[in-house]
């Protein structure tokens, strides 16, 4: 397997700090929006001020994470890939912590059982991230890394059609109306996680 020379020289660097923090950032609002499931309106407006927070420091880490490409001589992987996995994953950080204020703003506290399966996947696809980060120098873990994720994604979108057809003419119109703003908000943090994870492949398609 060939190695490119940045990645057998390139030490630690604040690219790949960066890029652990996002992942963890991500984890971290998909517990806020998981914890929603259940909560009250006083544990909401907590769980509001918390996401509003790892939105912030996400995109801080981002643009921390520019600057520090701009100065820097030898990365993990090439500048624009590394950008290109902070913008993922600041864009999912986004999209999950959208998603829960989308549910705070209609209450939906109840949301089916496939919601928080659908939550307990994207947790695991951020731990995956995690890890992902941390192998850029050991291609082959990362793509074991990559398939865990590629078998996640796939899962949390039969979930998320489970959710959605499941809504039935049970529902008053307007409760109908929410859970699927609700559904729609949390399968755009799906699409994004899972945009992240096609960079990832096509990474190992270019290193490798």
């Amino acid at each position: 397997m060939n190695f490119s020379l940045s990645s057998l020289l390139a030490p630690d660097t604040a690219s790949v700090e960066h890029l652990t923090a996002l992942a963890d950032g991500l984890g971290g609002a998909v517990d806020q929006v998981a914890q929603l499931m259940g909560a009250s309106r006083a544990t909401a407006a907590e769980i509001d001020a918390e996401l509003k927070d790892i939105d912030s420091a996400a995109s801080a880490r981002h643009m921390a994470l520019l600057t520090s490409l701009r100065s820097s001589y030898i990365t993990p992987l090439p500048r624009q890939d590394l950008y290109l996995m902070a913008d993922g994953l600041n864009n999912a950080v986004e999209k999950v912590c959208n998603a829960g204020l989308l549910i705070m703003a209609t209450e939906q506290f109840r949301l089916p059982a496939e919601a928080m399966d659908v939550l307990e996947n994207l947790g695991r696809q951020a731990e995956l991230l995690q890890e992902a980060v941390i192998q850029f120098r050991d291609l082959d873990a990362l793509e074991e890394t990559w398939i865990q994720l590629q078998r996640n994604s796939k899962r949390a979108e039969r979930v998320m059609i489970e959710w959605i057809s499941g809504m039935t003419g049970d529902l008053l119109q307007r409760s109908y109306n929410r859970q699927r703003e609700a559904a729609h908000a949390v399968d755009a943090a799906i699409v994004a996680v899972r945009q992240i994870t096609v960079h990832v492949g096509s990474i190992l398609v270019q290193e490798s």
